[in-house]
């Protein structure tokens, strides 16, 4: 019992240092085994009835929380969830009920009674059971049997790889049990039973804290090998091939089961000769594999190993498929340095390349070559990204084939912006004019024609920033990016200060309407009897820097890129604002025209616009005129009309400004449903030393008159002017001969003063 009780101990301690979850209810159990023992070793060495009889409740009570305790122990160990259930408060019941009678037993002697009695001439302790002794055995039994239902039930439903561990401590209590009762039927003194109790203990303590599932752990091994996409393979130390998963028996054209060839297999897919393998050294390597036509990547991981002696026992290779990371990753990288619609170089990558370049050729003279499509974003607009990424596509294709020096690069460095480099004494300018004329030719008839236009720079200071020398070949195309014709500009000082202009220009629009910079003038329009009948509204900028700035200044510019209509809104508004505060002062007789602009038609919804302002300002819609200009009447002519329909509908003038500065006036004039036709005086420039051409302006008049348009003939600087006009029967006059465009206060003063 001394040694039992010194395991038991051991076994104890060692289970208050386990972390698993189960160590609790394991030391539970040790601790209250160790009790009955130390009680039945103070029993042996007495002869005291008193003390033997307090050790004897001790026992039968330590007995019996033991039991309970394993009962715990049973149910966690079998995983079942019924820690708080009526069971387990039934079990305690008993158990406290049984060891409150336990300590009654002093009283009642209701358990067991002691006596000193002679036994071979030594005086010895009689145990002599009572009713209740029965009673607490019945109880033990029970606890008892709970146990060994639990350890049954999971045996049974358990897999066999896990039924070991309980059929061990099953086996262990059900021989405890049968010590137990043997021992009942001796009446022995001695509770020998306490042996098999410890020896049961000791197995639970092996078998949930120091047990290791080797056949469980092996198997689960072997799944796991089996399952996982990566190929693994085992070799001995005479390099035979002792297991191989179905991984690697796929990767390596194995046979099911046969994995002799193993070692052979991966010397074919490494490309190693077999004495110099990687079998000799850890390592890893990548190797490509061509079948059916398909070719695929593997990252092979060679791994030796060794005993705790350092003797080499086997080594085993890893197979990982990276051949979907690597072509990923592959693309990754193309991407990173290569525009994804076109597959030519991005702009970074671009512009590393011609560093390079220019570094590596320092007595090589060099171009940079630039284009740009005129007004790419009103061929998106107006054919779809599908068309216009086709257009793109084409442009690097034209690229690829006809630039093919080895010091030439080029790449996509914009939306519709491509870039060149190429040397000075293969640059033919001829060779780019032919390719670009070919870009248009996308499969389709064109209404908005494409226009491609080329800058180009010499390359003079190989330090000087990649991106400021394409800077430089697109400051070239600036100066001609209005043109109609295709040509190739080439960079020149000046052209810089020009591009630096528009670029302030379109910067500061925005502050400038904001803070009231851009103004209204006012150009008087008059009738044959001299009346002011209303004014043309006229841009201009009153610039804290550059002072006044007429609209040639900043009018193109905007037009070019795209801005026009935010102040030509700002003016549409102006108008309305001032037409609106005259009807508050009586004056409904005056009105006021206004300019749109040809791209104001791309860029938003003008008659919702329009009548949107007039609705605001509540206005007479007749008094708000809108000038249009017969070019833009050059595409898209139906949905034109349309527009300038529902215009006239919703009450609006639209005049037709210009007339007679084109080349297809009078098919505009057959085709456009305009109120009111102004007169370009260009057209009768010299028209005193060229009758033929007042007879021409005489017939559009008349023709005018013949379609009840009236006539306003603008740009009327002289009296001669005046007087012919007068006699054709021209009905109103514009122009510096009546009144120059003044500011609003000015034309107020002058004419809403006077009748």
């Amino acid at each position: 019992m001394a040694i039992l009780a010194a395991l038991t101990i051991f076994c104890l301690v060692r289970t208050s240092r386990s972390d698993r979850d189960i160590a609790p209810y394991v030391s539970r159990i040790l601790f209250w085994l160790l009790v009955p023992i130390v009680s039945n070793m103070v029993i042996a060495l007495s002869d005291n009835i008193t003390v033997c009889k307090f050790c004897f409740t001790i026992y039968f009570i330590s007995t019996t929380v033991l039991l309970f305790y394993f009962d715990e122990f049973s149910l966690e160990f079998c995983n079942f969830e019924v820690k708080h259930s009526a069971l387990t408060k039934v079990l305690l019941g008993l158990v406290i009920l049984d060891s409150l009678s336990l300590v009654l037993n002093h009283a009642f002697n209701h358990v067991f009674v002691l006596s000193l009695v002679e036994l071979d001439g030594k005086m010895a302790i009689e145990f002599q059971s009572k009713w209740y002794h029965m009673v607490h055995l019945g109880i033990s039994a029970v606890l008892l049997t709970v146990a060994i239902v639990v350890l049954s039930y999971k045996i049974v439903k358990t897999s066999k790889l896990y039924r070991g561990r309980y059929v061990i401590i099953l086996l262990a209590c059900i021989i405890t049990t049968i010590w137990e009762t043997t021992h009942i039927v001796i009446n022995d003194k001695i509770d020998r039973s306490i042996v098999g109790l410890g020896i049961c203990g000791i197995f639970i303590y092996l078998y949930s804290i120091e047990y290791q599932p080797l056949a469980l752990m092996e198997e689960m091994k072997k799944t796991v090998l089996a399952t996982i996409s990566d190929g693994i393979l085992f070799f001995d130390d005479n390099r035979d091939c002792i297991y191989a998963n179905s991984a690697a028996q796929l990767q390596l054209g194995m046979d099911m089961n046969d994995t002799s060839s193993g070692f052979e297999k991966l010397l074919a897919l490494t490309g190693e000769d077999r004495e110099e393998s990687a079998y000799y050294e850890s390592k890893m390597m990548t190797c490509t594999s061509l079948e059916n036509g398909h070719e695929y990547i593997y990252d092979i991981e060679f791994h030796k190993l060794h005993d705790l002696q350092g003797k080499l026992i086997g080594s085993f290779a890893k197979i990982t498929d990276t051949t979907e990371r690597t072509k990923r990753e592959n693309l990754n990288r193309f991407l990173a340095t290569h525009d994804k619609l076109t597959g030519i170089y991005n702009t970074d990558r671009m512009y590393d390349e011609v560093r390079k370049v220019l570094q590596a050729n320092p007595d090589k003279e060099f171009y940079i070559i630039a284009s740009d499509i005129k007004e790419f974003k009103l061929v998106n607009d107006r054919y779809g990204r599908e068309f216009a990424d086709k257009l793109l596509v084409k442009i690097a294709d034209m690229l690829r084939d006809k630039v093919v020096s080895p010091t030439t690069r080029y790449g996509r460095i914009g939306s519709d912006k491509f870039g060149v480099l190429i040397e000075k004494e293969n640059y033919k300018e001829e060779t780019f004019i032919n390719a670009v004329k070919e870009v248009p030719n996308v499969g389709r008839n064109l209404v908005i024609p494409i226009i491609m236009h080329v800058g180009a720079y010499e390359i003079e200071d190989k330090n000087m920033p990649v991106s400021a020398m394409f800077d430089r070949a697109f400051i070239a195309i600036a100066g001609v990016k209005h043109e109609a014709d295709f040509k190739i500009a080439y960079y020149e000082d000046n052209a810089r200060d020009s591009m630096l202009w528009d670029q302030k220009i379109t910067e500061q629009l925005d502050n400038a309407i904001l803070t009231g910079q851009i103004v209204p003038y006012l150009q008087a329009q008059v009738s044959r009897d001299g009346k002011v009948v209303g004014a043309e509204v006229l841009v201009r900028w009153i610039h804290p820097e550059e002072g006044f700035m007429p609209p040639g200044r900043f009018l193109s510019i905007l037009e070019k890129n795209g801005m026009i209509g935010k102040i030509d809104q700002y003016i549409w508004e102006c108008a309305c604002r001032i037409l609106r505060r005259w009807s508050f002062e009586g004056r409904n007789d005056l009105y006021l025209s206004v300019n749109i602009s040809p791209k104001d038609f791309y860029m938003m919804d003008v008659p919702e616009i329009i009548i949107g302002l007039a609705d605001k300002y509540e206005l007479d819609r007749k008094r708000l005129r809108l000038e249009i200009t017969e070019t833009i009447m050059m595409d898209d002519v139906d949905e034109k009309l349309k527009t300038i329909d529902k215009l006239r509908e919703a009450g609006f003038i639209v005049e037709m400004d210009d007339f007679g500065s084109g080349y297809s006036s009078l098919n505009m004039l057959k085709d456009m449903p305009v109120d009111v036709l102004k007169l370009d005086m260009i057209f009768l420039k010299d028209t005193s030393q060229n009758e033929r051409t007042k007879k021409i302006m005489s017939l559009i008049i008349d023709l005018a008159k013949s379609l009840d348009v009236p006539v306003i003939a603008e740009g009327v600087e002289t009296i001669e002017q005046v007087d012919f006009l007068v006699e054709m029967g021209c009905d109103y006059f514009q122009g510096y001969y009546f009144a120059r465009p003044v500011s609003l206060d000015e034309y107020e003063k002058k004419n809403l003063s006077v009748s």
